[in-house]
């Protein structure tokens, strides 16, 4: 493998990744530096040449060009790489001079609508980068209004996850806000700019207070690493996407409101499901929090969904046999014998006990905490 040190762009950060590159099997391969772990594959039709100019080269990785690589001029694989990307090229216009005009204009159709939704797609990834917190804090606001509107909220429970949430270290950018909807459904989600809605449902079935810092980290995780926005601006139509990137939020509410149902039953890529995982479990551990509560989480969601539909959780959050392998993997390496601190505890007991009484009715205007 050659040594030469490239930047790839994974499209969940604006911070490249430095990455080593092999050519193999008719794929380009990316592993980490560090201890050389897989990072991600791309096929060599699936490269495209973004610019050749300066110290560097940039490609765009398909099928959404969202990721890209930086190659160093001097990298001994460079030649390589133009060749498949010249090649895919000098191939298309090959092709194209042996069409008729009859298919050549179905093709244009073709182009002018994939291409739509390319833009749709690429404007996702651009929104990511110029969409700032405070604008993210706004949109999510308005579609928390849209989606919490029909629901119930239980106030005692409210404010008794928000005193837990208080003792943990959850987020550096975002101010979390949470609500527990008075609802049986096994559920929970986050909204985009630091909202994170939480059923009551899934806190009946939890049974130690573990569990709850693992959903609230994996939920945190989500608005952190701006997942949440990726998937949004990923289901909105281009108009509303350059709206929230260059104009007033305020003149798309009612189209939010009007499509938050939708946006509420997102659900998650396996990656970012797993990703959510890791980043959960790694604030566990810096809260003093055993990561085993992510595995114990995973288990009692899975007994809750035996011999019925997908609960409203699982639906969003696909559990797959990976993910749980891999908290169990992270869980062993940092499982050590934690205390809760007393707060933690204390507040927990709060929780589950409000949870299980009948709440007091929805007040006129919500209350925050």
């Amino acid at each position: 493998m050659d040594q030469t040190i490239v930047q790839y762009f994974n499209g969940q950060s604006a911070r490249p990744v430095p990455a080593r590159i092999l050519l193999f099997n008719n794929a380009i391969q990316l592993y980490d530096i560090g201890g050389n772990n897989f990072l991600a594959d791309f096929p060599f039709n699936g490269i495209r040449l973004l610019s050749n100019s300066g110290d560097a080269v940039h490609f765009s990785l398909l099928p959404d060009g969202s990721q890209t690589l930086q190659i160093p001029r001097h990298h001994l694989m460079l030649p390589e790489l133009m060749k498949y990307a010249a090649g895919d090229r000098d191939r298309w216009f090959k092709g194209l001079s042996k069409i008729k005009l009859p298919l050549l204009l179905g093709l244009f159709l073709l182009v002018v609508i994939g291409g739509y939704y390319l833009l749709v797609s690429g404007l996702s990834g651009i929104g990511l980068q110029l969409i700032s917190p405070r604008k993210e804090a706004e949109l999510g606001k308005l579609v928390y209004e849209a989606m919490i509107k029909d629901q119930t909220i239980h106030q005692d429970a409210t404010k008794a996850l928000a005193d837990f949430s208080t003792a943990l270290d959850l987020s550096e950018t975002y101010d979390l806000q949470f609500t527990v909807v008075d609802d049986t459904m096994v559920n929970a989600f986050a909204i985009p700019g630091g909202h994170i809605v939480v059923y009551k449902g899934i806190l009946r079935k939890m049974q130690r207070p573990e569990e709850l810092v693992a959903l609230l980290g994996h939920e945190a995780s989500h608005v952190n690493e701006r997942h949440s926005l990726r998937n949004m601006l990923q289901e909105l139509t281009g108009s509303f996407m350059l709206s929230m990137v260059f104009g007033d939020l305020g003149s798309i509410g009612g189209a939010v409101a009007s499509q938050a149902n939708m946006l509420r039953s997102l659900s998650y890529s396996r990656s970012l499901e797993e990703s959510a995982d890791e980043e959960g479990m790694k604030r566990m551990v810096k809260n003093n929090v055993d990561p085993e509560g992510m595995v114990m989480l995973m288990d009692r969601l899975k007994e809750a969904s035996e011999g019925i539909e997908l609960p409203g959780f699982l639906s969003t959050h696909p559990l797959t046999e990976d993910r749980k392998k891999h908290a169990q993997e992270f869980a062993r390496k940092y499982s050590i014998a934690r205390d809760l601190s007393p707060v933690l505890i204390s507040n927990w007991e709060i929780l589950k006990r409000s949870v299980e009484k009948a709440s007091n009715p929805k007040p006129d205007k919500a209350q925050w905490y």
